[in-house]
């Protein structure tokens, strides 16, 4: 959920504000009203949000003043005004949006959905940041990389990868739990990563973790089956490279 506390000296355009996060922004918990510079200052200290609705125009001062005395900002922030002048000023600052009083209702819950877009987006450049410096930790067997699915973020050990396959610009992975993963990055992108962890692109469509083979059925361009039954195909000019590495195994 994302933290957020709405700021605006009319009670009014509070209520309104708070009427529509709640009817429309399922990902949004209100945290806090302030009504001032002042309070919002010490509300944003106590209550940390993720995100705030600032009005420009208050009675000790601007939403900008509010910004220098909370410095380092360590939260998003939308600003709504009455004056269009103050939109430039607005971009300046690196808001994320604006919106231009009265309030349109469908203006405001794109601009708090692209904020809970960018947050999802940090999060999971956090996650991957401390799962790169878990594996310099961790022993080679256990290296995880993270995957992120439409439903959840996932941490998985490579090793427990059986194969990828592509589907257009998504990549299927199928895992020794017999669960499946639907990860919207190419298979090129996955072959980069595991490469070097004992994987091989055996075809334009399929790249597989060598330590799942079973056995390799000759042909044409030949099959190779895996622990988990499934056969999977090696291209014509990809079949020396696929058996001299099998001869190494």
């Amino acid at each position: 959920m994302m933290r957020t506390l709405i700021v605006d000296d009319e009670v009014n355009a509070r209520q309104l504000v708070r009427n529509i996060l709640e009817m429309y922004c399922d990902k949004v918990e209100i945290v806090g009203e302030a009504v001032d510079v002042k309070d919002a200052v010490k509300k944003i200290k106590s209550l940390k949000p993720d995100l705030c609705l600032l009005d420009i125009q208050m009675p000790d001062g601007t939403g900008f003043d509010l910004l220098k005395k909370c410095k380092p900002l360590n939260f998003d922030f939308i600003f709504i005004t009455a004056f269009e002048q103050y939109a430039i000023k607005a971009i300046k600052m690196s808001a994320l949006d604006y919106i231009v009083k009265p309030i349109n209702t469908n203006e405001l819950v794109q601009a708090v959905e692209k904020a809970s877009e960018r947050q999802e987006e940090a999060f999971v450049g956090e996650q991957k940041l401390d799962n790169y410096i878990q594996n310099l930790q961790r022993d080679p067997g256990e290296k995880r990389i993270m995957m992120n699915t439409l439903d959840a973020l996932y941490s998985i050990k490579v090793k427990d990868i059986i194969r990828c396959e592509a589907d257009k610009n998504y990549t299927e992975i199928f895992l020794a739990s017999q669960k499946k993963l639907v990860i919207s990055k190419t298979l090129k992108e996955f072959e980069e990563m595991l490469v070097e962890s004992g994987f091989f692109r055996t075809h334009q469509s399929h790249l597989i973790n060598i330590s799942f083979i079973e056995s390799f059925e000759k042909g044409l361009s030949g099959v190779a089956v895996l622990a988990d039954g499934s056969k999977i195909p090696v291209s014509s000019r990809r079949k020396e490279s696929f058996l001299q590495l099998l001869e190494r195994l």
